[in-house]
């Protein structure tokens, strides 16, 4: 696949494209998140190869590295696109000067379910990263999945909380997602789904939620990213 770039042409495999896609669609993503989703059957050395090409090409840069775990050390490069890669892909907003740790976790979200589709939970028949919910919301991630074992369908909007954000905007979040509810003409509404990382946050918005309308408690849960396969079995 060849692709012009300042008057040389450069030759990009399938798989590079697909790397670049998948970025753009998340804007930052960790190399561990590229590894897993794109190169699972490959051994390391191809992925750190696959994204060192790309960067001194131009179609990705290293914005830094992710946070590393409590046992501390460095953690995982952080991709988004280069110049060369927002030209190829035609991307127009700017590249961001730091970690998007909110955007790594969707990207994490997104991982567990994949995850969760290979072990043969479940299927995902469609998702997208910011999806508009009219009129006034956007969903961090939206998902369709089959549960092949239950025999069902079911839909979710899915809602990365990284604790930073006050409880007057998750209010106003819901309400949003509920003003799209009255104006749903369809039998059927996805859950709103906020997906946290620790038990503390997830008990402050569980009372945030008890104080909500009846109705809109019932469109809301909350749940920690490690739970949140087991529950969306049991929506």
């Amino acid at each position: 696949m060849a692709y012009p770039d300042g008057g040389r042409t450069l030759e990009l495999a399938h798989r590079d494209y697909e790397v670049l896609k998948l970025t753009r669609t998340f804007s930052q993503l960790a190399s561990t998140h590229i590894t897993e989703l794109l190169f699972s059957h490959r051994s390391h050395s191809v992925p750190d190869k696959v994204l060192g090409r790309l960067v001194r090409l131009g179609y990705l840069s290293r914005v830094g590295r992710r946070a590393g775990g409590d046992k501390g050390g460095a953690g995982a490069f952080v991709y988004q696109l280069g110049r060369a890669g927002r030209l190829l892909l035609g991307v127009d907003s700017r590249p961001s000067p730091n970690v998007s740790n909110h955007a790594l976790m969707i990207a994490d979200t997104y991982v567990e379910l994949r995850r969760a589709e290979t072990a043969g939970v479940l299927s995902i028949q469609h998702w997208e990263v910011e999806r508009p919910v009219p009129p006034s919301v956007r969903a961090d991630l939206a998902v369709s999945l089959d549960f092949p074992q239950q025999g069902r369908q079911s839909a979710f909007f899915l809602e990365i909380d990284l604790s930073t954000e006050p409880p007057a905007r998750i209010r106003e979040k819901v309400a949003g997602y509920w003003r799209a509810v009255e104006a749903n003409t369809a039998d059927y509404f996805p859950y709103v789904v906020f997906v946290v990382k620790h038990e503390v946050r997830k008990r402050e918005m569980e009372r945030l939620f008890a104080k909500l309308p009846e109705e809109q408690q019932d469109m809301v849960r909350v749940y920690l990213m490690g739970e949140l396969i087991p529950w969306l079995l049991q929506l």
